[in-house]
């Protein structure tokens, strides 16, 4: 997700692996996998470990739970405890119980949720869509690394807990990130990488943390999954973790999806288009990025796998669901002007439209997500095709 100006975003440098044979002993990863049921009491790893720590999550089977003891960890614990149940009264409980009422249909026919332009945010797609057993994430900034905090001086875990938590107050506050702040945040000497982040929602949202696997490109026509401890610089993270016994998946990759990028003739393309077949897209605080024509690639193939799109006015044009032949809309909250940082934009004539015919039965939002949090005006679009 990102808050800087549109033409900006086409100057990013792209992520290029040189050509290389794939390790024979990893497996090519092509198709979507199905859920495992497994028993899970005691889960202790490395992952879960440094997850649970991360996230102040006290699970007596945590090897790691003597960090408790020192001074940095501690107090890490009751600040993220108590920004915690802060987020959770003010907006988490109630995403999740709306979730129940408006969004029954989309939780249990979709399999997968893709969320493009979503940077570590498992946080909200797991608050609307917490049955999904595959959610496929992707932005711009890079997949990184969990610390090694059994190695850290008190001065560096106080170092790392200030950076943590540094690099969470934007969704803390805000509901979403800000690139520009991720990309400065994210830096390997800081928090590394968003897999920090993104391992911190999998635990403070009750899951358990059982592998996470890197994910490699080469010669643009394989994706290869290979060890976390690989000398392979990954352009996409898969974390398997768990929730009731019931094994689920998350992909991040970092990929620019611009049309010269992400095309039919692109392995990526082709993973993406496997993996998101009658999916649940959600789309957020995206920077109107779809509404570009070098975007028109990943928004054909969203229009076309989708079986449900849930977004805000950032998303997809509205004009694109209007065809009542082919989506049912359903639309809440309140369409406003774009904020002032997208000042070249105007307002959608088709949203504007469909919110005047409907402004008496356009139900109001009891939460308050994306660009207008501060204002507390939310459009929600929720789309499900015929």
């Amino acid at each position: 997700m990102r808050l800087h100006i549109l033409q900006t975003l086409t100057l990013v440098t792209f992520f290029c692996i040189s050509c290389k044979e794939p390790p024979k002993s990893e497996s090519v990863v092509v198709k979507a996998e199905k859920p495992v049921v497994k028993e899970v009491k005691n889960y202790s790893n490395r992952f879960n470990d440094i997850a649970g720590i991360l996230s102040g999550t006290n699970e007596e089977f945590n090897k790691l739970n003597y960090l408790y003891d020192s001074l940095p960890w501690k107090e890490n614990k009751s600040l993220i405890d108590s920004n915690w149940r802060k987020l959770e009264d003010n907006r988490l409980k109630l995403m999740v119980n709306w979730s129940k009422k408006e969004l029954d249909a989309a939780n249990e026919n979709g399999h997968a949720v893709f969320y493009p332009f979503s940077g570590p945010d498992f946080l909200t797609s797991n608050a609307f869509f917490p049955k999904a057993k595959e959610v496929i994430m992707l932005g711009l900034e890079p997949v990184g690394a969990l610390p090694d905090i059994s190695t850290f001086s008190s001065e560096e875990a106080m170092d790392y807990c200030k950076d943590f938590k540094r690099s969470l107050t934007e969704i803390f506050e805000k509901s979403y990130f800000v690139t520009a702040y991720m990309l400065k945040d994210f830096q390997k000497q800081k928090v590394n990488g968003l897999l920090p982040v993104m391992c911190f929602f999998v635990k403070k949202t009750g899951h358990q943390i059982a592998d996470v696997k890197y994910l490699v490109k080469y010669n643009n026509d394989s994706i290869v999954q290979v060890a976390y401890d690989t000398k392979e610089k990954p352009f996409g993270v898969k974390i398997i973790y768990l929730k009731d016994d019931t094994m689920k998946t998350i992909y991040y990759f970092k990929y620019d999806v611009s049309n010269k990028q992400f095309n039919d003739t692109n392995v990526f393309y082709k993973f993406i288009n496997d993996h998101t077949k009658n999916s649940v897209t959600y789309i957020k605080s995206a920077s109107y990025l779809l509404h570009a024509n070098f975007m028109s690639n990943i928004r054909n193939l969203i229009l076309t796998n989708s079986n449900y799109v849930m977004q805000d006015d950032t998303g997809i044009p509205y004009n694109y669901f209007a065809d009542a032949s082919k989506w049912n809309v359903k639309l809440y909250g309140e369409y406003v002007r774009p904020i002032k940082n997208f000042p070249y934009l105007k307002m959608q004539k088709g949203i504007m439209e469909a919110y005047a015919k409907d402004s008496s039965s356009v139900p109001k939002l009891p939460f308050h997500l994306g660009y207008h949090w501060q204002e507390k005006k939310d459009a929600l679009i929720y789309a499900s095709k015929k």
